[in-house]
């Protein structure tokens, strides 16, 4: 046997009009495994290998209805890939290179031998392999690629790659959101990425690299697009490619929240171990404030009604209450900075209103202050924990109230931001005075005689934990207007939000 014959049924193509010749190629090539389609003239040839999707064509030059050439223009058309021997007459040279130019694989001359046309047909389905396989391969590297930039383009750090020189030739989605979109940064220098025209960031690679580290993690400071400066954590290791020998790749990570975490943890920690020891010592004050209010109650029996004694001991009773109040303050304080999780659902914002004020009118304390809800129309739920922000609203009411002295108009307005729903509580009241306007949320801070001066305090970790913030606006003598923003949209504690505003003037 002259070769091996295919352990796969490859399908060829036989055109040629001389039905001998059709059909001692056919034979020849169906002994040897081949699966052999055939055709007797042009057109039925083009169909064929429309229909059929032979692995390899002969294709004979002289044929009725098209010839040979025509029909290989056509096929190389529909696939540049198809491999076609060209069969031409002796003599026919010119022939044949008119078919390599128009896109033929090989070409044999008549009379046909079965070696040749085995030898033939097995070295082109050899190259059909290989071409199946690379396309295969390139596919598979083409979606790993696709699969590899996805992967980057979700990260939530900034990836640059770099080559050899140091410049940039590549940025996620994250990085570009930083430094602004590929086709401005390509082949710039990576150090524009920094403020500091003293460190070099690629210097600082090829040392680490050429020292035999295979990973630099530094810190730099980082300059954005829009001229704002950030700590960030770069990670940058070798690209060891061959095409991209001496780069790298960058990724680099925002530490902005990262340490805002950081101190909020450490305040976390710290406001934990002051409320363990704010808990002692409330509990032994009210042990004692038990004891003294008892002895100063029971004193008050004893002593006359118009003497000079009652008058002291009331005083000492009225100090006991006022001391109680306090601690009962500062313990649910304490309470509420203790590591909590909210309870965040879908919340009416006119109900947590409502809900409020009921709390704060409820007991007929501020029977002299009249109040109005102004609320828009088709007002959306936010997602919030209900309970905290009818508290919050609870504390700013009372606060709007003891301001205005029991007598005037507690105002509630609320109105739609594109970002925030925001709620107005605005009093007419004293008003505060301007070197005070930025303590009145730190805790302990207080302008009455009662009271721990926490609720405001409380009230603004409330806030900042439904991703809100908080504006003051007041005038001494005619009142203050508070204003809460409170996120649309879900919110963390500790995102960037617009600076506080402390207004003067009403």
């Amino acid at each position: 046997m002259m070769n091996e014959p295919q352990k796969k049924a490859w399908k060829i193509l036989i055109a040629d009009d001389n039905r001998h010749v059709n059909e001692v190629v056919r034979e020849t090539l169906s002994e040897y495994g081949f699966d052999v389609i055939q055709a007797f003239d042009g057109r039925q040839a083009y169909a064929a290998f429309e229909e059929k999707k032979p692995d390899l064509v002969f294709l004979d030059y002289l044929m009725p209805e098209l010839d040979g050439l025509d029909v290989l223009k056509k096929i190389k058309e529909k696939d540049p890939n198809a491999f076609v021997v060209f069969i031409t007459g002796e003599g026919s040279e010119d022939v044949a290179v008119q078919a390599m130019k128009a896109g033929a694989s090989d070409y044999i001359t008549k009379p046909l031998s079965p070696p040749d046309l085995v030898h033939v047909a097995n070295k082109l389905i050899r190259e059909h392999e290989i071409l199946l396989e690379n396309i295969r391969l390139k596919s598979r590297g083409d979606a790993y690629k696709d699969y590899l930039v996805t992967i980057t383009e979700t990260m939530g750090e900034a990836v640059v790659t770099i080559d050899s020189r140091g410049t940039i030739q590549f940025m996620n989605s994250m990085a570009r959101k930083f430094w602004g979109e590929l086709c401005e940064m390509k082949n710039k220098p990576v150090d524009v990425l920094i403020p500091d025209p003293s460190v070099h960031i690629h210097a600082d690679i090829r040392q680490a690299f050429s020292s035999g580290l295979d990973r630099l993690e530094q810190e730099y400071a980082f300059r954005k697009v829009d001229g704002s400066i950030f700590s960030g954590l770069l990670s940058a290791s070798p690209l060891k490619s061959e095409k991209y020998a001496g780069g790298a790749v960058l990724v680099v990570r925002d530490l902005t929240d990262i340490e805002m975490m950081r101190r909020q943890i450490i305040n976390a920690e710290k406001l934990a171990s002051l409320g363990k020891v704010v808990e002692g010592v409330a509990h032994e004050i009210r042990n004692s404030l038990t004891s003294l209010g008892g002895f100063s109650r029971r004193l008050s029996r004893s002593v006359g009604e118009n003497s000079t004694q009652k008058v002291y001991v009331d005083y000492i009773i009225e100090d006991v209450k006022r001391l109680e109040a306090m601690i009962m303050d500062i313990e649910d304080y304490v309470n509420y900075t203790k590591i909590h999780r909210p309870n965040f659902t879908k919340t009416d914002i006119e109900e947590v209103i409502d809900e409020a004020l009921i709390k704060t009118f409820g007991s007929g304390r501020f029977s002299g202050v009249a109040y109005e809800v102004n609320t828009p129309e088709n007002l959306e739920e936010i997602e919030a924990d209900r309970s905290y922000l009818v508290e919050a609203f609870w504390h700013l009411f009372v606060n709007a109230c003891e301001s205005m002295q029991g007598k005037g108009v507690l105002e509630v307005d609320v109105a739609l931001h594109p970002h925030y729903l925001i709620v107005d509580v605005i009093d007419s009241g004293k008003g505060i005075p301007d070197d005070e306007i930025k303590d009145i949320f730190n805790p302990f801070y207080t302008s009455k005689v009662r009271g721990a001066g926490l609720g405001l305090s409380k009230v603004y970790m409330i806030i900042e934990e439904h991703g809100g913030f908080i504006t003051v606006n007041s005038a001494v003598g005619k009142g203050t207007r508070i204003r809460v923003f409170l996120s649309r949209k879900r919110a963390a504690k500790g995102v960037s939000l617009p600076p506080a505003e402390v207004s003067r003037g009403r």
